[in-house]
């Protein structure tokens, strides 16, 4: 598999496991353009990640490398994803992230559940296109 064939693997596995999420576990449901920037910014990261000389030079930390790339993935989202709300939405700041089920907004869960959480998609998807790629 090339980095753009293992690339493609990460932004499908992330939009599933993403859409899957928001669709069971949070109201209201995220737009499509919210989906289709998410498929396209973890096409792009995985692909930074992949072309990296340090996950190709030290195979037994790719773990580790995968890990660091789904929180800079989670990271981008995140400010792309406020600076949409303070920019263009025009909403105040953290209004507009849908609930997640069971979990109160004002706690401090909510914002590393939205960080945690996005950063496995990630995680899960590079893990996928890394074992895909060994066969």
């Amino acid at each position: 598999m090339n980095i753009f064939q293992k690339s493609v693997v990460v932004a499908i596995v992330t939009f599933i496991l993403d859409f899957t999420f928001h669709y069971f576990m949070t109201n209201p449901m995220e737009t499509m353009t919210y989906f289709v920037l998410k498929f396209f910014l973890s096409f792009f990261v995985a692909a930074g990640f992949f072309s990296l000389n340090k996950f190709n030079m030290y195979p037994e930390k790719r773990i580790f490398f995968a890990a660091i790339a789904g929180l800079i993935f989670s990271t981008l989202m995140s400010v792309y994803y406020r600076a949409w709300e303070l920019g263009e939405a025009g909403v105040p700041f953290g209004s507009r992230a849908p609930d997640i089920f069971g979990i109160v907004r004002s706690s401090i869960m909510f914002p590393a559940v939205w960080w945690l959480g996005h950063a496995s998609f990630f995680f899960v998807g590079v893990i996928v296109a890394m074992k895909l790629s060994k066969k």
